[in-house]
């Protein structure tokens, strides 16, 4: 039987970033939920209690551990995932630390039942206070791995009144089951809470997963996004400006698998949609990144999320690129065409437009517009069309009343006529000043108007 998981030496654990990650039940679960993972588990089972306050419940189906490794596990810097120095350049894995499962023993009770996937019998260890309360048992299970995490905080009663009600710590605990079971959409998720499934999300494509976790409305808005360089292989879903949020809860980065945090490479998604959505609205993303391990440095902090890469700068500039040229693709104007107050202009329509315009704008608009291109109408208040292969704009309203003031003041039209009889209007001083103000444009609209007291 080989023992996998080995002590860590002081000149490797020194460099580790190092501090306390266990700070609800949320982090417990990411911390063992990584580790089936890492296990190579195909199946992983989350039973709670409490909304995980009182009792957190993983079985996976992964590779397991011996009875050296299960005992060895809970000791601080025992990892099988480095060994040297040089293994924190090229991490693989979710865990690499050591410290979790060291941390979470003396803060909980935990039994733990493993088989290794070459042994023929499995073991079953009780933990308290970071030590064996008993010594292990051998029992008879599938490969694989149990842990039951009960009582968080139960021997640090300042801490544990610090924990939320059970609504809220559940709700962080499904925030974090969403990035685990996003970014291994191969793997089957089962969550319940209370003897109330949650979820039970089978092996799925990337679109699949999403749709399935965030409902069938976002099913209609997301576009397929996916580039490779020789920096990064891009690829994930992003949503059409049709489809916001007021919040940024469905917003999810991932690098390698790894769900992570990254002010400058949310900034440069954002930017992609610059005119698009207003500004206090958020667009859903859901993008994952692939890169040499070699490029970044995923040992910043101790929450794994933070990351330091070799070239941020290219590595945005590529991702707004990719964002905008899908979104160009994608073609809004196909979405906007499919909606109800949407439509394509007939001939008839156009050609008026053009005659029309083309009567007082002859010499200034050498060019009408081309009928070739299809010129489409939105909210009954705009026309979008090409010409000379830019894209143009018109309001409707506006270019109206270009129309009607061109109209006014062709000198051609410029003919004196007379009323039968006057038309008086009574206005006030106030009134008076400002229509004196602006008489000589009145009197070019095909009007003449006097001011009685000026002719006294």
């Amino acid at each position: 039987m080989t023992n996998v998981i080995k002590f860590l030496s002081k000149n490797v654990s020194n460099k580790i970033a190092s501090g306390e990650v266990i700070h609800n039940p949320s982090s417990i679960l990411k911390e063992i939920l990584e580790n089936s993972i890492d296990a190579y588990a195909k199946n992983i089972k989350i039973i709670l209690k409490n909304g995980g306050k009182n009792r957190i419940h993983i079985i996976d189906d992964g590779i397991g551990m011996s009875k050296n490794d299960a005992i060895k596990s809970f000791e601080r810097y025992s990892t099988s995932k480095i060994n040297k120095i040089e293994d924190l350049l090229k991490i693989s894995t979710k865990g690499f630390r050591g410290e979790a499962l060291s941390y979470i023993s003396s803060v909980t009770q935990i039994e733990i039942e493993t088989r290794y996937i070459e042994s023929d019998i499995g073991i079953r260890l009780i933990i308290e206070n970071g030590k064996l309360k008993y010594n292990p048992l051998p029992i008879a299970m599938d490969k694989g791995c149990s842990i039951c995490i009960k009582n968080i905080f139960y021997n640090i009663p300042a801490k544990r009144k610090f924990l939320k009600s059970s609504k809220l710590e559940l709700k962080n605990i499904i925030n974090e089951f969403y990035k685990l079971a996003l970014s291994h959409n191969d793997l089957n998720f089962y969550l319940e809470n209370d003897n109330k499934i949650l979820f039970d999300l089978k092996s799925s494509s990337y679109k699949e997963r999403i749709i399935h976790i965030f409902g069938e409305k976002i099913k209609k808005f997301l576009i397929k996004i996916k580039k490779t360089t020789n920096l990064v292989k891009l690829q994930g879903y992003i949503t059409n400006p049709k489809y916001y949020k007021s919040n940024k809860l469905e917003q999810y980065l991932f690098l390698n698998k790894r769900f992570i945090k990254n002010k400058n490479i949310h900034d440069a998604i954002i930017t992609s949609y610059e005119g698009l959505i207003n500004k206090k609205y958020n667009p859903s993303y859901f993008i994952f990144l692939t890169m040499e391990p070699s490029k970044f440095n995923i040992n910043i902090s101790p929450s794994k999320t933070e990351v330091k890469f070799d070239d941020e700068i290219c590595l945005c500039k590529q991702i707004t690129s990719t964002i905008k040229e899908c979104l160009g693709i994608k073609k809004i104007s196909n979405f906007l065409l499919k909606q109800v107050n949407v439509k394509k202009l007939s001939t008839r329509e156009i050609t008026y437009f053009n005659n029309e315009y083309k009567k007082l704008k002859n010499n200034k608009f050498k060019k009408s517009f081309n009928e070739k291109y299809k010129w489409i109408q939105i909210y009954n208040k705009y026309i979008i069309g090409f010409l000379n292969y830019r894209l143009i704009l018109v309001d409707q309203n506006r270019a109206h009343q270009r129309i009607l003031y061109d109209y006014f003041d062709n000198n051609s039209l410029k003919k004196r006529m007379k009323f039968k009889f006057p038309i008086e209007i009574k206005i006030s001083n106030k009134n008076r000043f400002f229509i004196k103000k602006i008489l000589y444009k009145l009197n070019n609209l095909v009007l003449q108007i006097y001011l009685i007291k000026d002719i006294m």
